[in-house]
């Protein structure tokens, strides 16, 4: 979806992008006839429905957008708890700034070696599958990564951001990560419309 069609979207393709982004039944039947995505995204905030708002947000976005806009929440919450963004979180973040087939890779390899999986290990994971192939660089043919998975790795990691430490702040860390993703959004429809 261009970011020229962000809050203009009608109620079959939201609902679609609902599938998509596995938003549950009840977020979905608040979906109606005229709303925009826009519109539909504050409802679900303002009856703090987040784990259904930071999923469609993260399916919403584009690939790149969407593994920055990951970062920016695990950020908030490194400097919450006064650590050092992890070594992993710094070569996302390198992608992020420079989407560059070496940093993708570099991603990968630093999520391939991270168990547990961290927030930060699955915007990696995510940066990985917003490249063109998932094959070895030199594979003789690319093999696309499936549609959305930099979006389902963006929403777990923002999703388990949120949680971390402290669950009981869940909600007020996801309340701040879709401030952080609306402001994103409301950026890009802007730049869309001076093009």
């Amino acid at each position: 979806m261009g970011a020229d069609q962000i809050g203009q979207t009608p109620a079959s393709p939201l609902l679609q992008l609902c599938e998509r982004a596995k938003v549950g039944d009840e977020a979905k039947a608040l979906v109606s006839k005229g709303v925009s995505t826009k519109e539909f995204i504050a409802l679900l905030v303002e009856k703090e429905m987040f784990k259904d708002a930071l999923k469609l947000l993260a399916h919403l976005l584009p690939k790149r957008e969407a593994v920055g806009w990951g970062c920016l929440c695990v950020k908030h919450v490194l400097a919450e708890q006064k650590v050092q963004p992890p070594e992993i979180q710094t070569a996302v973040e390198r992608w992020v700034a420079a989407p560059s087939e070496e940093n993708r890779w570099a991603a990968k390899h630093m999520a391939d070696a991270e168990k547990p999986r961290t927030p930060s290990g699955f915007l990696a994971i995510g940066a990985f599958f917003a490249g063109p192939s998932i094959a070895p660089p030199h594979h003789p043919r690319p093999v696309p990564p499936p549609e959305k998975l930099t979006s389902v790795m963006v929403a777990n990691a923002v999703l388990i951001a949120g949680i971390g430490k402290e669950p009981k702040k869940a909600k007020e860390k996801y309340a701040v990560f879709m401030q952080k993703g609306t402001n994103l959004l409301a950026r890009m429809q802007q730049q869309a419309t001076q093009r």
